[in-house]
């Protein structure tokens, strides 16, 4: 019996993405396979970017379809053809074939059909072969990174001459895929207005005429008030800091004389503390790394700093945060503590000093580390290990669309050996101090610490009647509660009992290469992958680290750090040992050069940038890429963007009211994944 099969198929609408090569298809079905059709319509440009081309395919009964394999003959790059969907249909019944990757010129791609499968639940050997052959090309495409080159890291994508990046993963439409092309037309853009500057540099004042060009950060005109200082501790860029403390640090001398005027009439330290009305910043994890320090052919020594600095911060009567005192180090003897009491520029420079230990922690650890790197190895043994019609996969495929390309770039044009790290950072240059920061982050940390619920319980910082302004725990919580009930959802659909995943054997080569080549099992909340519940909250942890966590990490970098003296990522002299020496022009001389500044101003520019094919949690029109069509999982996704739906009209709903918008965490904002 002869059969119509009608091909629906949908060429993604990204710039390059058509093809004029010559397109094959051969359908195979649970009773055998087509021959080869040529997908050619007469006076038809077949397959432009963002077409939906229809076709027929005349044959005899295959069954029920198992795969479409598309034979591209074209040559070079232009023949590359990025399928995203074919739909067919023959009668009564339909299939969907969701793939969202390249079908390269001179190759052939099978196109696995798009139920959502465990690998026990494939009902047809041919399917199972299917699944194994795709598996098996990844693996050829995506190998680990030898564990000498990634020694106290996380795992990472092996990418080498013989071994390039693969094309899908090519960040967006750029060449040759990296985000060292923004970071570099950026800096072109910027390097245009140089003439404009000033040559005889003042950071603090000429800084303002860079901005002529270019949007001026919000915070300019109020970077030095003591209340914006606080604010960025809730609601800046890393606002995971904050803790809640009953007594003082060891080795911070501090007495009710040194805050005369600063607490609440008639409130004691000890009182305050009891209270919990004290909270601390702390950036001990800088104590013991090494900071720049270069001599040039002229015998001329640069050094920079990044102290390990800690601030007390109050909430006072108004029930806002105030900081009362700061200490540059952790020496009593040798760390004086200074407070809004000492002179302008005393306590001005030590907020400064403050703020660059901040940035160079947050660009480290809670940035690099704590979501891009610690999200690769999961991108790794996904693509590994989990075949298109794996429910893991498709939960998983949408939120690390560029995430390898991106942490390749900032390897390469950040954190390498002469990248930009090593001109503005503190901690860059020929002592790698940031790498050691970045290891000395990752040995303290576990995949748990990245759960924000238990993160701020632990900080004491969870109840509101202890910090009542604290726009990222507000609007963290209820996108952590939502993720966990769809993947819990959509995993529950799939895995009846823990006896399912046990038995999931492309699952468990997953969690056995995770934990091999990726991060070592006691960083994860399990030693093996027994429960469904546990790897709920691995993967509930994951998605929220790559989009929710890394929104707040990443997006107001440029509001942050642009204007510099805000928020510098060097300084150029050592923190003050004695009060009462400081001024304007010693201020000038600490923070960063014009050079510096520029970088800098440029690097938060590009990182705070969105794509024009930004996918965000909450899209409108629904998700671009759609790897789902089980009825069920469909309505446990309704029911998640309604919840995000809910969450974005809670904060609007308060930034409505407040005097410093905090828009970073509001659903309809928030890219589903690592893209920048």
């Amino acid at each position: 019996m002869t059969v119509d099969y009608t091909l629906t198929i949908r060429t993604n609408s990204r710039l390059g993405a058509g093809t004029n090569a010559n397109i094959s298809v051969v359908l195979v079905g649970t009773q055998g396979e087509s021959d080869s059709h040529p997908l050619d319509k007469r006076f038809h440009n077949d397959f432009e970017a963002g077409a939906e081309d229809s076709y027929t395919v005349q044959t005899r009964d295959l069954g029920e379809l198992l795969l479409l394999r598309f034979s591209n003959t074209g040559n070079g790059v232009a023949s590359d053809w990025l399928l995203d969907t074919v739909r067919v249909t023959a009668g009564a019944k339909h299939w969907f074939f969701p793939h969202h990757r390249w079908v390269l010129g001179k190759s052939t791609a099978e196109v696995l059909e798009g139920t959502a499968r465990l690998a026990h639940q494939v009902p047809h050997e041919r399917a199972t072969s299917a699944r194994q052959e795709q598996l098996q090309a990844r693996q050829r495409m995506y190998g680990w990174r030898a564990p000498e080159a990634t020694a106290g890291l996380p795992g990472a994508l092996d990418i080498s001459d013989t071994r390039p990046l693969p094309k899908d993963e090519l960040y967006r439409g750029l060449v040759d895929g990296s985000y060292e092309v923004v970071i570099a037309k950026t800096l072109a853009a910027i390097k245009l207005h140089m003439p404009l500057l000033n040559k005889a540099w003042n950071g603090l004042v000429d800084i303002f005429d860079f901005f002529k060009g270019i949007e001026l950060p919000q915070l300019a005109n109020r970077w030095k008030d003591d209340y914006e200082f606080a604010r960025q501790a809730v609601q800046g860029i890393t606002p995971v800091h904050i803790q809640s403390i009953t007594a003082l640090p060891e080795g911070l001398p501090l007495a009710d004389g040194d805050l005369n005027g600063l607490l609440s009439p008639g409130l004691s330290l000890a009182q305050a503390l009891a209270a919990k009305r004290v909270f601390l910043l702390d950036f001990e994890i800088l104590d013991d790394v090494p900071m720049f320090k270069k001599v040039d052919k002229e015998g001329v020594e640069e050094r920079r700093w990044s102290p390990a600095s800690r601030c007390l911060l109050f909430l006072d009567d108004t029930r806002h945060l105030r900081p009362i005192a700061i200490q540059l180090g952790r020496d009593p003897q040798k760390d004086p503590v200074f407070t809004p009491n000492d002179s302008q520029y005393d306590w001005l420079a030590a907020k400064i000093y403050v703020r660059c230990s901040e940035g160079n922690t947050h660009q480290m650890v809670g940035h690099a580390l704590r979501t891009h790197f610690i999200a690769e190895p999961f991108v790794m043994a996904t693509m590994r290990n989990l075949p298109d019609p794996h429910p893991v996969y498709k939960l998983l495929r949408r939120h690390f669309r560029y995430t390898l390309a991106i942490n390749e770039g900032a390897r390469k044009g950040l954190l390498a050996e002469g990248g930009v790290f090593d001109d503005i950072i503190a901690t860059g240059g020929p002592d790698k101090g940031h790498v050691f920061l970045g290891k000395k982050g990752y040995q303290r940390w576990k995949l748990t610490d990245n759960r924000p619920r238990q993160d701020i319980e632990r900080r004491g910082v969870l109840d509101a009647a202890v910090l009542p302004h604290y726009p990222y725990r507000d609007d963290a919580l209820p996108l952590w509660d939502a993720f966990e009930e769809y993947i819990g959802g959509v995993l529950g659909h799939f895995y009846k009992s823990d006896a399912d995943l046990v038995n999931d054997v492309e699952m468990q080569r997953w969690w056995a290469d995770l934990i091999s080549h990726g991060m070592p099992v006691e960083k994860l909340p399990c030693t093996e992958l027994k429960r469904v519940a546990d790897l709920v909250d691995i993967l509930t942890t994951v998605l929220f680290t790559v989009s929710v966590q890394h929104a707040a990490v990443n997006y107001l970098q440029y509001e942050h750090y642009a204007f510099v003296p805000n928020a510098p990522l060097c300084m150029r002299k050592a923190p003050p040992t004695k009060k009462g020496l400081i001024g304007p022009d010693d201020i000038v001389e600490m923070i960063p050069s014009k050079s510096q500044m520029l970088w800098q101003v440029s690097i938060g520019r590009a990182l705070s940038s969105f794509g024009d094919d930004e996918e965000y949690l909450l899209h409108e029109g629904g998700w671009y890429e759609e790897y789902f069509q089980e009825p069920e999982v469909l309505a446990l996704r309704d029911r998640f963007h309604a919840r995000l739906r809910a969450q974005r009209d809670a904060v609007k709903a308060r930034n409505e009211k407040c005097e410093v918008p905090y828009t970073v965490l509001q659903s309809d904002r928030i890219p589903c994944g690592i893209t920048v």
